[in-house]
């Protein structure tokens, strides 16, 4: 059985860290995820902005494994200086996200350029 297919891929822009997500977030695609995500985290720290957008627009399937990473990297956020924005379209995502309380932790944008720019 493969995995379903998942991309993280990680760009700059303004001064901000992207890391855009596609594909399944869930526990076959948690490992890759996770390291994707504490790369673009240091980056983001390391940047005078300190700014990390997460992409979710693409994302097709959101878990609860997906769910913990983004709440781990907020708690991280606390203690490295960096905002973490989230980018979300799909009810797919923001369903997820409304139910389990993460937009009240979260800014949460419908596109790119605004959640850079903020």
């Amino acid at each position: 059985m493969t995995a379903p297919a998942f991309l993280g891929s990680i760009t700059r822009r303004d001064g901000a860290v992207v890391l855009a997500f596609t594909g399944e977030l869930d526990l076959a695609t948690a490992p890759e995820a996770r390291t994707v995500t504490e790369r673009a985290h240091a980056e983001a720290a390391a940047e005078a902005r300190h700014r990390l957008v997460i992409d979710l627009r693409a994302v097709t399937f959101l878990a609860s494994v997906g769910l913990e990473l983004l709440a781990d990297h907020r708690s991280r956020a606390a203690h490295t200086g960096v905002t973490i924005a989230l980018v979300a379209t799909s009810r797919t995502v923001t369903r997820v996200l409304e139910v389990t309380g993460l937009t009240a932790q979260f800014t949460t944008y419908t596109d790119v350029d605004t959640a850079v720019a903020d």
